[in-house]
């Protein structure tokens, strides 16, 4: 009779580990699983004895994509709990941003940059927990830690936390871990408090008889005796006697029904036809093998699975089929109406594949009409640009005041020549037009005058300095008119200033 126990709690360790070597390291089970029965008991006695003041806490830290759950017991309460849940791992992808960043393909999406921030944000959480949980890692005896692959950066990246987590006994969860949650986290420490007491066994393999074979051999056993004690029989009974015990011995043995047939083999590796050949045979369909599955269950072809439904159309009443984990019969004119259904979905599936060809062929026409009338455009534009340059460089060689693209130092200088004497011509005809309004206007003016006074008056019209409501080239009046200044002068319209000025320049 012997305790098995979970070593994680009552095991009492002396030597001072380093941190991240004591949560990864694997305990030595071998060694340590088994302990003598009053050990155990004195064990299992200090630990009831505990006082439930806060004084003797377990903390228990799950940590795993993403899911955090923090629970400090005492005893069986719980004194604090914490959890937390960020996005930090993409769908069906199995794996942190920061673990795809480090390959060097970094992304840069927005579910990236999300997941992140979301790593950073929550390993920012857990540090200021376990910070503020300082108070009860210093009072507990030991901290159960579960944080697989680089989630322990969380709880060890950091000198707070590291100094918080180093006050107390680190031990691994030495049990298979589901998503951490409130109650993952009392269901491990519910498996970690507790003891189990299993009887030793001489042998792992050996099975149990029932009631009837254990009174069977208790009568053989009890025939032996008899044997052994009467010495006046003969050896030639003696023999048969324990030739006929032997054999209901053997005969009382029970035969196990979990054992692998060929069925299971035939199933399991996709064979139809020898599954039939075997089904006709008489094989049962209902045994299980160790790990309790029937042929039907291990069969992953459907031929397979079809197979024994059609076999289980045929003979309904011969085997238990529902023990067989068959779930129908599959008769002939259920096959019939599935081709049928699926002779008519390959139809419509052809039929809409080819009305999406001809759609396509016809997209891919238009789209070939539109370059083609994107070319001929883009062409007669071209056309339209050559000619206007041509008539452009023509214009420039006949006007001498344009230049033209490609012209020589001599043609260069001829049209600046050109230029300069168009000026000046066209100088000299402002200034004789602004001379002849100016003489009309004066020979308008002077018009009612006397002959005598007539000199003297134009003279003084040239130098005299008109009114203040008169324009000064026109001597129009100025009443209700806002006048143009320049200098000294006044004007009735930018004409008569123009004009003014070009006489002044002449004078």
């Amino acid at each position: 009779m012997i305790w098995r126990y979970l070593v994680s709690l009552v095991q009492r360790t002396n030597k001072k580990m380093d941190l991240h070597q004591n949560v990864c390291s694997q305990l030595k089970m071998e060694n340590a699983s088994c302990v003598p029965e009053e050990e155990m008991i004195n064990r299992v006695k200090h630990l009831t004895c505990e006082p439930r003041d806060a004084s003797h806490l377990r903390i228990v830290i799950l940590t795993s994509g993403g899911h955090f759950a923090g629970c400090v017991f005492d005893g069986n309460s719980i004194v604090a709990h914490k959890t937390f849940h960020r996005y930090v791992v993409r769908a069906k992808a199995g794996k942190r941003q920061s673990g795809k960043d480090a390959t060097g393909k970094v992304a840069h999406s927005a579910g990236s940059s999300l997941r992140r921030y979301n790593e950073a944000a929550l390993k920012k959480e857990v540090q200021e927990l376990i910070v503020s949980w300082k108070s009860y890692f210093e009072t507990c005896v030991c901290a159960f830690i579960y944080a697989p692959s680089k989630n322990r950066q969380m709880l060890f990246d950091g000198e707070k936390t590291q100094s918080v987590i180093q006050s107390c006994d680190i031990r691994p969860v030495p049990l298979t871990v589901h998503r951490p949650t409130l109650k993952e986290a009392k269901r491990v420490y519910c498996n970690l408090t507790q003891l189990y007491y299993e009887m030793e066994c001489s042998t792992t393999d050996e099975t149990l008889p029932d009631a009837g074979s254990v009174k069977n051999v208790e009568q053989s056993q009890g025939k032996k005796k008899e044997v052994d004690a009467d010495p006046e029989e003969s050896i030639s009974d003696l023999s048969a006697r324990l030739e006929l015990l032997n054999k209901n011995e053997s005969a009382t043995i029970p035969s196990s029904k979990n054992e692998t047939t060929p069925l299971h083999e035939a199933a399991k590796c996709g064979n139809a036809q020898l599954t039939l050949e075997l089904l006709e045979q008489g094989l049962d369909p209902c045994i299980k093998d160790a790990r309790g599955k029937t042929p039907y269950s291990l069969a992953s072809d459907k031929e397979v699975r079809n197979t024994f439904r059609r076999f289980m159309a045929l003979n309904l009443d011969k085997w238990d089929w529902h023990a067989a984990d068959v779930p129908s019969a599959l008769t002939k004119e259920m096959e019939e109406s599935q081709a049928a259904k699926q002779a008519d979905k390959d139809a419509k599936r052809k039929a809409r594949a080819k009305e999406l060809k001809k759609l396509k062929k016809a997209r891919e026409k238009e789209e070939k009409e539109k370059e083609k009338a994107k070319a001929q455009a883009s062409q007669s534009q071209t056309d339209v640009k050559g000619t206007s340059s041509g008539q452009m460089a023509n214009r420039t060689a006949s006007v001498p005041g344009l230049k033209p693209k490609h012209q020589t130092p001599q043609q260069i200088l001829i049209a600046k020549e050109e230029e300069r004497q168009r000026k000046q011509a066209e100088e000299r005809e402002k200034r004789a037009a602004a001379a002849e309004r100016r003489l009309a206007a004066l020979a308008a003016q002077s018009a009612g005058a006397g002959a005598s006074g007539a000199a003297a008056t134009n003279c003084s019209a040239q130098r005299a300095v008109p009114d203040d409501n008169s324009c000064s080239c026109c001597f129009a009046s100025l009443a209700g008119k806002v006048p143009f200044h320049r200098y000294n002068y006044k004007y009735c319209s930018t004409t008569c200033m123009h004009l003014h000025s070009e006489m002044l320049q002449d004078d």
